[in-house]
């Protein structure tokens, strides 16, 4: 015999089945009830109706040291939505906290808590006239910090689809929100840290967003309203949105890192990650962070028609002028002078830089120093007097334009040049006779990784000329390797490795490695890098890949 109660099927056990219990769809998920009679059918719909006394009994079947705790939130449920005569000591954010923390702690009691919401939500007949809102409140809550089995799945988004699409019934807004909350834990995992008192607060109190400030690069500041169910993903969407970037597979060039003080590298945030769980953390451990937004990838174009919006300008050309300055993207064959095409392009850029800062004389010795990339002032080809007489002619065609209208001009002039648009990373690699042929012997080098559309790349780090490139079709795999210098049969290995090839191992955890399988079906060879960000490195050269191979789909289709 089936029933329908609000979406909720339940299948009715014979009464041959004498422990009495009600299952779902056959699953290990079963509703008990103290005896089962044939003429006491209508005591197993009572059994998913809201009611307003305590549990004799958990609804599903539980260890035995899980039933006090069961039978605890369906008592903080009750006294949450008023259907109980309220404790001083128990106060609705205690009564709140207590069910997260005990769903966060045991897993098994998430359907038992779901169970018993779905109970308070259906049929609500309390005299307290705010008791069924808040159980659907209630139920979001828990719905956008934990998942659910996947045998209860399919019952509990009936039971929120049928409440929400009925637009007659007051609750059918926040079944929506239920609904929404339930599908993102399911694709992104839920909560993984406790959520905070004063988190909690909020979302029982109905503030269900907080504003959260996310930095730009150049110091600039947006707030995104910031609710407990809130991934990565959702912020950079949104803050692409603002950048004018709506096509998907260009927002995923774009990336969230948290910036903690005392670091010395940094991680991105994983796109389900959630906001919430990061920031909860830092500020119970008192660290002071912040999260910025950049662009990590450069395999689509700079946007140019429809014409760029000034946010995005603004990112961008904060984001590549320390690059330049630094003189990464800035190429010297041979370690001589740059060809004339550069040194007219760096001429251009500095007067662009100085009207870029608002600055409306023109630019003398004492700023153009600061205007052109370090290796450009210790040329000797060029001296001082000839760098002004260049900077200062191209000033008139500049002098004229607004600062956003340089800033576009400055990225215009860089992306025709072969490093723009790379992330540089310090290396250190073995160097052998076959790849150098003027060392003698093989030996650890210091480089410069430059990843870009074009691919890998390995870099002098003088003259930031290409020494190795691998597109990359030609990149196979990476993968992360941590050698810890432990007494054991690889010791002496590890210590000959670290006296004649001069690797800087941490004494700790080992050092990081990354290896990188480049080649193709015939030919194929690992390259072992030394670098602190390996995990950087290895993320960024995925993301690549998997950009160009799904652009190469495209171009098929």
């Amino acid at each position: 015999m089936t029933y329908r109660c609000l979406g909720i099927k339940i299948l009715v056990i014979e009464s041959r089945n004498r422990r009495g219990y009600l299952q779902l769809n056959g699953e290990d998920i079963k509703i008990k009830r103290n005896d089962v009679r044939s003429s006491d059918n209508n005591l197993h719909v009572d059994l998913v109706k809201w009611q307003g006394h305590p549990l004799q009994a958990p609804l599903l079947r539980l260890p035995p040291d899980l039933t006090n705790l069961a039978l605890e939130c369906f008592d903080c449920i009750l006294r949450y939505c008023g259907d109980l005569i309220p404790d001083p000591e128990l106060t609705e954010v205690k009564c709140v906290y207590t069910v997260l923390m005990h769903c966060h702690k045991h897993l098994i009691l998430r359907d038992e808590v779901y169970c018993q919401l779905i109970k308070q939500t259906t049929s609500n007949r309390s005299p307290c006239s705010e008791s069924a809102q808040r159980a659907w409140r209630l139920l979001s809550i828990l719905a956008a910090y934990f998942g659910c089995s996947d045998a209860l799945r399919p019952y509990l988004i009936e039971h929120l689809t049928s409440a929400a699409s009925d637009r007659h019934r007051s609750c059918h807004g926040t079944a929506a929100v239920c609904l929404t909350n339930l599908r993102k834990t399911a694709r992104c995992g839920g909560r993984k840290n406790v959520p905070s008192v004063e988190e909690v607060t909020a979302v029982s109190a109905g503030r269900s967003a907080r504003r959260q400030i996310y930095r730009l690069p150049g110091g600039a500041e947006r707030i995104v309203n910031t609710r407990c169910s809130t991934v990565v993903g959702d912020v950079i969407i949104e803050l692409c949105s603002l950048l004018g970037i709506e096509i998907p597979a260009e927002q995923q060039e774009f990336s969230l890192y948290c910036i903690v003080q005392g670091d010395a590298f940094t991680m991105p945030l994983a796109a389900d990650e959630y906001i919430l769980d990061v920031t909860t953390e830092l500020l119970k451990s008192g660290q002071p962070f912040y999260l910025i937004f950049c662009r990590s990838v450069w395999h689509f174009p700079l946007k140019r028609d429809p014409a760029p919006t000034p946010l995005y300008i603004e990112v961008l050309f904060n984001q590549v002028a320390p690059d330049y300055l630094e003189g990464l993207l800035l190429e010297l064959p041979n370690g001589g002078a740059p060809t004339p095409d550069y040194i007219r392009d760096m001429a251009r850029i500095a007067a662009i830089l100085h009207r870029a800062a608002d600055l409306n004389h023109l630019p003398a010795m004492k700023e153009i120093k600061f205007l052109l990339p370090k290796p450009a002032l210790s040329l000797r080809e060029l001296r001082p007097a000839q760098w002004v007489a260049l900077v200062q002619s191209a000033w008139p065609s500049i002098a004229g334009l607004s600062p956003i209208q340089v800033k576009a001009q400055f990225l215009n002039v860089l992306s025709s040049w072969p490093l723009f648009g790379s992330s540089f990373f310090a290396v250190k690699r073995v160097w052998s006779e076959e790849a150098l042929p003027e060392e003698v012997s093989p030996m650890w080098r210091e480089l410069i990784l430059a990843l870009n559309r074009r691919g890998v790349l390995f870099l002098d780090p003088n003259t930031h000329e290409t020494l190795q490139h691998w597109p990359f079709n030609e990149v196979i795999s990476t993968r992360k390797v941590c050698i810890p210098l432990k007494l054991s049969v690889h010791y002496l290995i590890y210590i000959y490795i670290y006296i004649f090839f001069s690797i800087q191992v941490r004494s700790e955890d080992g050092a990081l490695f990354l290896d990188m399988k480049v080649g193709n079906l015939l030919q194929q060879r690992v390259i072992r890098v030394q670098t602190e960000q390996a995990h950087e490195i290895s993320r960024l050269v995925r993301q690549y890949i998997t950009m160009a191979q799904a652009q190469l789909r495209e171009r098929r289709e």
